[in-house]
């Protein structure tokens, strides 16, 4: 089932006043709701734009079914975007990376065309998999280099975290979707790639809301990270977006 969210802000704000985002792709977004967390570092950050996100997202799709389904195409062309965020389905980059490159320069195309930017989502290896963290690595840049597109990379901050804390567990029990902390590591690391500033200093207070309208009262808090892990989680991050 296709699930789309729209993401408001508390304050009427122009279109020059927000950085606008659009993410496609399945669970690995929606599973905590990424694009709510991002916008809660970047209300934390005061930042003068404020981040408005929305998603189509559908479980387990990949971004040809989605080129398929039509409905990012439809609202990718609808509205003004400054940035359209690429999930491809979480093994597919290792077992058919050539599907991968055809529907990610499809996109591409679409996306260049309404005047936006390409960022493709970098996804992390499942739990008992870390040895194809690289392989999912390399697809990724290869194709941002080829379309010179912007890469988001969580899949090498959640590989350099593990590596310096094993103890801070950044998968769910299924052992490839993320913790409320690995979305956390996520949303630092496209808080960093869509404004461009260090997430060091940021909240490390883990909110999710599955309203369209978040209002205090319907938050839930799922986790509190300790000042000493948000600002090691944060310091990998700011290094590792400087890198790429």
């Amino acid at each position: 089932m296709l699930r789309r969210q729209t993401q408001a802000n508390y304050f009427p704000v122009t279109e020059q006043q927000a950085i606008r985002v659009l993410f496609i792709g399945n669970s690995y977004t929606y599973f905590n709701d990424l694009p709510w967390l991002t916008q809660q570092l970047a209300a934390s950050a005061k930042e003068p734009k404020t981040l408005e996100t929305e998603m189509v997202v559908v479980g387990g799709a990949t971004l040809k079914s989605h080129w398929k389904r039509g409905e990012a195409l439809r609202l990718l062309k609808a509205k003004r975007w400054d940035y359209v965020v690429l999930q491809e389905q979480s093994t597919l980059p290792i077992t058919n990376p050539k599907e991968m490159y055809k529907y990610a320069s499809l996109f591409d195309a679409e996306i260049k065309r309404v005047n936006s930017q390409t960022v493709f989502y970098l996804t992390w290896a499942k739990q008992n998999q870390p040895e194809t963290q690289q392989i999912l690595t390399d697809a990724y840049m290869s194709i941002a280099q080829e379309l010179k597109a912007k890469v988001a990379p969580v899949g090498i901050a959640w590989q350099k975290i593990q590596e310096a804390n094993l103890k801070l567990n950044l998968y769910s029990l299924d052992r490839s979707h993320p913790s409320p902390i690995g979305s956390y590591v996520a949303a630092c690391v496209f808080y960093t790639t869509f404004y461009e500033n260090s997430p060091v200093g940021l909240t490390r207070r883990i909110y999710n809301s599955d309203s369209s309208t978040p209002q205090e009262n319907n938050r839930i808090e799922l986790e509190s990270l300790s000042e000493t892990d948000a600002q090691m989680i944060q310091n990998f991050v700011d290094s590792i977006v400087k890198q790429i």
